[in-house]
This record gives C-alpha cells, sequence and structure tokens, in this order.
C-alpha cells in the first residue's frame, strides 16, 4: 500500500470514491508479472468497480456529484480500423482502467464520464461491482447467437463461465450445460441455472454431451477456460473438447486466455464446417448488464465467495491461488455504502 496524491479529473472525466471493486482472473495475471510490457508497475489495479461521484471535470453533465456509478474500464482510441468499423472490443490500442490507465484499488479513482452508469437503487454496491463481469458474459452470448432450442456448452464455471451462464440462462435455449473439475464450482453453476453439470474430473464431457444430443453435440459452445488442468477420461485441450462437442455448422465462442499455448486439432472444425469466434471484453452491454441486475435475473450471491477490506488485497489474491480455499469471486471493501 502507498499514500498518493489525489488524481484530478480532467475535461469530459470525474472523479469517484471506490465502494467495492473485484480481483478479475486478468488481475491475477497483472499480479503475477505476466503483463509486462503493458502493465508500468507498480501499478493501481482494479477494473471491475463502483462508487460514488464525488468530483466532475470540465464539461460534464452525464452524472452529476453524489450519484452511485458503476463503470465501464474499456476506453477505446475510436480510430483504429476495428473502432471505425463499428468493433470497439477489437480495437488495437483498447486501454482499460485498472490495467493501462490507473485503476479502482485506492480511494480515489477518475474515469470517462461516458463510462459512467448510475446505478438503479435495487442494486447494491457489492453486486454492482460485477456489472463489468456480467457484461462481458452478455457480449459472449450475443457473439453466440442462441437460437430458441439451442443446447449450449459452457466449457469451465469460474467466474467468466458463470457470468456467461448467468447470461444464456436469459435466452431461450432448451438445455445448458456446465463442465469444470471442481465440484464447488460446479455446484454454483447449478445454483446458477445450470441444466447439467459435467465433472470433467470423472467422466468425458465429449461422451456426455453427445449422448445428451442422440449424437448429434451441441448447437453453441463457448469456452471459458483459458488454462486447463487436463485431467479425467478426456485430457483433450478444451478447444479440441469443443471441436469434438459441437454439431455440424455449429458455433463456438472463445473467451479464456491462456497463458501458454495449446496444441488444438482442428480436423473436427473443417469436416463439420463449424465457425469459430473469440469475444473480448464488452461492447455497449454495461446498460443491458446493470438492467438485468436491478430487475434481480443474475444471482451475485452465489458467485461471491470472499469478501475483504482494500488493505487486505494481497491476502486477497493468496485466496484466489490457493483452490482449497474454493473462492470464485472476491470482492475488495473501499469504502462504506
Amino acid at each position: 500500500m502507498q499514500d498518493l496524491p489525489d488524481p484530478t479529473p480532467g475535461p469530459g472525466e470525474v472523479l469517484i470514491e471506490p465502494a467495492y471493486a473485484a480481483i478479475c482472473g486478468t488481475d491475477e495475471h497483472v499480479f503475477a508479472g505476466e503483463f509486462v510490457g503493458r502493465v508500468t508497475y507498480p501499478q493501481i489495479s482494479g477494473h471491475e468497480f463502483c462508487g460514488t461521484v464525488i468530483g466532475l471535470g470540465a464539461g460534464v453533465d452525464r452524472v452529476a456529484e453524489g450519484d452511485r456509478v458503476t463503470v465501464d474500464p474499456d476506453v477505446p482510441c475510436r480510430v483504429c480500423p476495428a473502432c471505425l468499423d463499428g468493433r470497439m472490443c477489437g480495437c488495437r490500442n483498447l486501454k482499460l482502467l485498472g490495467i493501462d490507465l490507473p485503476g479502482a484499488f485506492a480511494t480515489r479513482v477518475v474515469a470517462p464520464a461516458k463510462n459512467c452508469f448510475p446505478l438503479p437503487a435495487e442494486v447494491p454496491f457489492r453486486h454492482a461491482c460485477l456489472t463489468e463481469v456480467y457484461s462481458i458474459g452478455c457480449h459472449a452470448t450475443r457473439r453466440a447467437r442462441v437460437d430458441p432450442g439451442d443446447v449450449v456448452v459452457i466449457l469451465g464455471a469460474g467466474k467468466l463461465g458463470l457470468a456467461v451462464l448467468e447470461n444464456i440462462r436469459q435466452t431461450a435455449a432448451r438445455t445448458v450445460i456446465s463442465t469444470d473439475l471442481r465440484p464447488d464450482r460446479l455446484e454454483r453453476a447449478r445454483q446458477a441455472g445450470a441444466d447439467v453439470v459435467i465433472d470433467v474430473a470423472r467422466e468425458d464431457p465429449v461422451e456426455r454431451v453427445m449422448d445428451l444430443t442422440g449424437g448429434a453435440g451441441a448447437d453453441r459452445v463457448l469456452e471459458a477456460v483459458g488454462h486447463a488442468t487436463l485431467v479425467g477420461p478426456n485430457p483433450a485441450e478444451p478447444m479440441t473438447q469443443a471441436a469434438q462437442m459441437v454439431r455440424a455448422a455449429g458455433r463456438v465462442v472463445v473467451l479464456g486466455q491462456g497463458p501458454v499455448p495449446a496444441p488444438i486439432l482442428f480436423k473436427p472444425f473443417v469436416w463439420k464446417e463449424a465457425e469459430i469466434i473469440a469475444s473480448r471484453v464488452n461492447q455497449g452491454e454495461f446498460p443491458r448488464a446493470l438492467g438485468m441486475l436491478a430487475d434481480g435475473r443474475f444471482h451475485p450471491d452465489v458467485m461471491l465467495t470472499h469478501e475483504l477490506p482494500l488493505e487486505q488485497a494481497a491476502e486477497g489474491f493468496r485466496i484466489l491461488s490457493d483452490p482449497a480455499e474454493q473462492a470464485q469471486k472476491l470482492i475488495l471493501r473501499i469504502s462504506e455504502e
């Protein structure tokens, strides 16, 4: 912990007193030193957060002092080819608060006013800091283009996998299947609405999906694992499993960002002429995710397993790195609501 001068909001920016900030999987990679070259250390992390507006820069009229807000951390350049094509998620110069810019593991943070969304009265701060991860799940669901009656498999029941699951449950999917190797995560997936959970340490997820679909395969598969521990009767990389279990002409959406290369057998994808697309961050889904939080469509308390004060952030990273803690989502309390 360090004492630093309070930041000053510039034109179009606001000063926020964070209330809660969540430790994301990306934060764990930054903490482990895997973002050297992008992150300048020491860095103030924290990109999943909410708080109270306490100062306004010039020209701000979107929010007012005293507003309770949640903040989209994505700051696209809006001039690269992807941005000009309306695909800000693919921005080649995308910057995130808490990664490329100072974040919310602090008592003060500056954010663009246009990235701030006032909180409905029904959404408490400790839930509002999850808006970002739910918005990522919302974007992935839209990228998957789930049709009524689809069978959807979500590989991985961690933080991201659970956020995807909660969003898929808002569609007309017929069956939602969640896989993982940790029983505690699978239980939370069941609580969040998974119709079927598969323990990959005990059974072959491809075989089970094919049995459940009469041999046809899943209409949509979303990979939310990243770096995988290869165990069980089918110790294949998640994307190889996805190729094996997706139906002919089905669609696979990739969200996981493992730190090491993973071999993938592409022949099944080619034979099936299946689609493989990526999904990154969110693109305007913050209001959608926030609205569903306000309506009670998500179950944030299923995802939340630990809460610590900001001063114990280092302990939070230790907890998340220890499977014995059975942590899912850990949030840091910065100021009282």
